[in-house]
């Protein structure tokens, strides 16, 4: 800090200072007090005043170094570098220690965020790899063998629906458009992406009670519906799934649960209390190795962001179900039967 620098910080308190000092001088002339005292109080005056600047300059330029060569991450606070009794100072220290805080939780946030991707990458790259060489080998080995390519074709197309949820996941709440929508034409709509598993796999597919409307987001529904699918087929090695639903109207609150079942390997119980984490497989997932750990993990996020709840129940070599249950006000829902 210079001298000017510092003048200028304090011209305010410098004028008015040099204008108290003024006023007395001329009050004393006014009363006819003979000069040469008059002169020796304004020499006095004036250097106790330089005297009371050089002390105060000291101070505010060894303030202004600090500030300089102060590091936010260094950790340690700025009310130990700078203890402050003024009430004003110590109002604009908690401001900026507060700033601190917000800067270095949205640091935190940030560098997580940039360490789950990191990680989604990682995961997601390898389990992409492997549908890629498999239909890299069909290509050299049985060029002919089309429904092989297309299984795989539609595996590579899964896990890039996979990161495209992943990525839009954090801006749904701007890509959402509630409203009531029939849930056997949803329920159908995943199924028939998924029918050419049905198909070879040769698993049976039942559709109960779905002439039911729910208030939720087709997009969203429809894409945690086919991560559902896609689990049940996968771990239901014979057999079929179930889908059906139920409504249990009361006076206010109109409850819709959607149960999907199969009759898989199930889930451990071990392993039940974690499959909403991210990356966790579980043990059939561990089995399997071709488990991502992502499916469950988007579900149980979209769902809960769409104001819909999921559960599964599982017995080993029995089966799994999936409930989602949607709640609805039915003061605030319109009569639907009206065209």
């Amino acid at each position: 800090m210079t001298i000017l620098q510092y003048l200028y910080s304090r011209k305010t308190i410098l004028l008015l200072a040099l204008l108290c000092g003024s006023i007395n001088i001329m009050v004393l002339f006014l009363y006819g007090n003979d000069t040469e005292p008059i002169l020796y109080a304004f020499v006095i005056y004036f250097v106790f005043l330089i005297f009371l600047g050089i002390l105060d300059y000291g101070k505010q330029a060894k303030k202004h170094k600090i500030l300089l060569s102060y590091d936010s991450t260094a950790g340690k606070p700025l009310t130990e570098l700078l203890p402050e009794k003024e009430l004003l100072m110590t109002d604009y220290q908690n401001i900026i220690l507060k700033l601190e805080a917000l800067q270095r939780a949205r640091t935190n946030a940030h560098t997580k965020r940039e360490r789950e991707l990191s990680d989604f990458y990682t995961l997601w790259v390898h389990q992409i790899k492997t549908p890629i060489a498999a239909l890299r080998l069909l290509l050299q080995t049985s060029p002919d063998d089309i429904t092989g390519m297309k299984g795989e074709l539609f595996k590579i197309e899964r896990y890039v629906d996979i990161i495209l949820g992943y990525l839009r996941m954090e801006d749904m709440n701007q890509d959402l458009l509630l409203k009531h929508y029939s849930l056997e034409a949803l329920v159908k709509q995943a199924v028939k992406k998924y029918s050419p598993l049905f198909i070879h796999s040769t698993l049976s597919l039942t559709l109960e009670h779905l002439s039911l409307s729910v208030l939720t987001d087709e997009k969203w529904l429809v894409f945690s519906l086919e991560q559902l699918l896609s689990n049940a087929i996968k771990y239901t090695p014979s057999g079929g799934i179930r889908i059906y639903a139920n409504a249990a109207p009361d006076d206010e609150i109109l409850t819709t649960t959607l149960v999907i079942e199969d009759t898989g390997i199930g889930i451990a119980p071990e392993d039940l209390p974690r499959i909403f984490e991210r990356s966790f497989t579980g043990y059939n997932g561990r089995a399997d190795k071709k488990a991502s750990g992502l499916g469950l993990y988007l579900c149980k996020t979209i769902l809960n962001r769409l104001g819909h709840e999921i559960s599964i129940t599982s017995k080993p070599q029995e089966g799994t179900r999936v409930t989602i249950t949607f709640t609805e006000n039915r003061r605030l829902r319109p009569d639907l039967t009206k065209p």
